[in-house]
């Protein structure tokens, strides 16, 4: 027999600092999952044959960071803007990315598959 689902309600949180700021990454809701899952959709485009591929990478990163991502200014969280994400070193964008798919349960299954030696 199975055990039970038991989930508890509070969003994942990772703490950063990035360029000296203290910044948090958090776990997206269901409605911000959705809103992004939506933008990567429409950035799809279908090959004849059937396969799918990416056809517009800009922003593809921020999209995921800015709706992740809160700056920490004297005890409040300020939203990080795009234009902000997209001027940092291409390594801080991916590092964070990376981070905000796994705490929001993003992961490609491909890539899993890959981790577990399946694929």
């Amino acid at each position: 027999m199975t055990e039970p689902l038991s989930f508890d309600l509070d969003r994942k949180e990772q703490t950063a600092t990035i360029g000296g700021d203290d910044y948090v990454l958090r776990e997206l809701d269901g409605k911000e999952r959705d809103r992004y899952l939506n933008s990567l959709g429409n950035r799809m485009k279908t090959s004849p044959n059937g396969g799918q591929s990416l056809k517009n990478f800009d922003g593809l990163q921020a999209s995921l960071i800015t709706a992740s991502l809160f700056k920490l200014e004297g005890g409040e969280r300020v939203a990080v803007k795009e234009a902000t994400v997209q001027a940092w070193p291409a390594r801080v964008l991916t590092g964070l990315f990376n981070a905000a798919k796994e705490l929001s349960a993003l992961g490609d299954e491909e890539d899993e598959d890959d981790e577990e030696g399946n694929g």
